[in-house]
């Protein structure tokens, strides 16, 4: 039977890079009746990759244009393909709202296909402290709250953290057999990474015919810049100052310098902090690996959670990576200044040409005349 994959997060769960993956391969996926359609729109904020993002307008208008435009888009790939996949983030979140698998579903239905939905699942303090870290490196949020202060104050409270409660609710629209429950953790990726995990949850497998995108998109900053980045955040009141700002700070502790100077990752957590953190999520996590994934022992996430050390404030270390920030953005600003330059160079050499023709033509338009 024709299927539609949905693809709904959570966030913080290589969704980006696999919005990535996805397009890099569609020839490939075709050749197997697989398609990741693209959609003729885009939303502000909004990679462009997020296929999936249609399906959250609903709750706006109750007609709203691009919710019509992405099913026209998905019926008429299907009437070339047999399985579409769809793929957007905030679905996680906006799957809790009344009425929306009942609306989504009967939209499906007409098309006579069935839906799969697939989850990703991350741990909770994993999430939370991950979710933090985006928003204080955030072009659009830039918080410069602590982690602690974030804590004690709910900031997370949103975020459907219950995976019971969700799964549970997905499971009672669609059926727990249309839902494809996977765990985010490297030694629980079928094939070791997570484009072999994803390929795996459709049906497919990983060969080395599938490329691989050339980076890892929206890397996470190590603690340390984290900090800077926090404590500066207040001191940029234009956009376009936090921008570059921003920008400068990721390209400095991006692949290439962690490549340079690997260091291992910390926690914002303290040991206790995890556990207490954790045990709300106990009997939910064991239900979840027992109902969802078939295991007795009820483990859900196997990593170790005390195997990263707390993050802790070093003169030397913090020193050295605000002199790395100043520096690259520094480079930041030559590159910029470069690119400038040859942008106008080329525009120099070309401009004479133009006006040139153009007075040219006008001359010998009067002469005819």
């Amino acid at each position: 039977m024709r299927t539609v994959y949905l693809h709904i997060g959570m966030p913080k769960t290589a969704t980006t890079a696999l919005q990535t993956f996805l397009p890099l391969n569609q020839k490939l996926l075709n050749r197997h009746g697989f398609v990741y359609p693209d959609m003729p729109f885009h939303f502000e904020g909004v990679g462009i990759r997020r296929n999936g993002h249609f399906l959250t307008f609903w709750t706006r208008r109750k007609d709203h244009p691009e919710w019509k435009k992405g099913f026209s888009v998905v019926e008429k790939a299907f009437k070339k393909y047999d399985n579409v996949i769809l793929s957007d983030e905030n679905l996680w979140s906006r799957q809790r709202l009344q009425k929306f698998w009942g609306r989504v579903k009967r939209k499906f239905r007409r098309m006579d296909v069935q839906i799969k939905v697939i989850v990703y699942l991350r741990r909770q303090d994993e999430q939370v402290e991950s979710h933090w870290n985006q928003k204080v490196k955030s072009f659009k949020v830039h918080i410069d709250t602590p982690f602690d202060e974030y804590m004690n104050s709910g900031g997370y409270d949103y975020m459907p953290f219950d995976y019971d409660a969700s799964l549970d609710r997905i499971a009672d629209r669609i059926g727990k057999e249309n839902l494809i429950v996977r765990v985010f953790e490297r030694q629980q990726f079928e094939g070791g990474t997570i484009f072999s995990d994803f390929l795996d949850a459709i049906g497919l497998s990983f060969t080395d015919e599938y490329q691989l995108p050339e980076y890892t998109s929206n890397v996470r900053l190590p603690d340390n810049a984290v900090e800077i980045k926090r404590w500066v955040n207040p001191l940029f009141l234009n956009d376009d100052v936090f921008d570059f700002y921003s920008e400068s700070i990721s390209e400095t502790f991006g692949m290439a310098s962690q490549k340079e100077r690997p260091r291992p990752r910390t926690s914002m957590f303290s040991p206790q902090e995890r556990a207490a953190f954790m045990e709300r999520y106990k009997e939910g996590n064991a239900y979840v690996a027992r109902e969802y994934l078939g295991r007795a022992d009820g483990v859900l996430f196997r990593d170790d959670p005390d195997a990263l050390p707390q993050w802790h404030y070093d003169d030397n270390d913090m020193l050295e990576d605000a002199v790395r920030i100043l520096g690259g953005a520094d480079t930041y600003i030559f590159e910029k200044q470069e690119e400038l330059f040859h942008r106008i160079k080329r525009l120099n050499e070309t401009l004479p040409f133009a006006l040139y023709n153009k007075l040219s033509g006008q001359k010998a338009s009067k002469e005819e005349s």
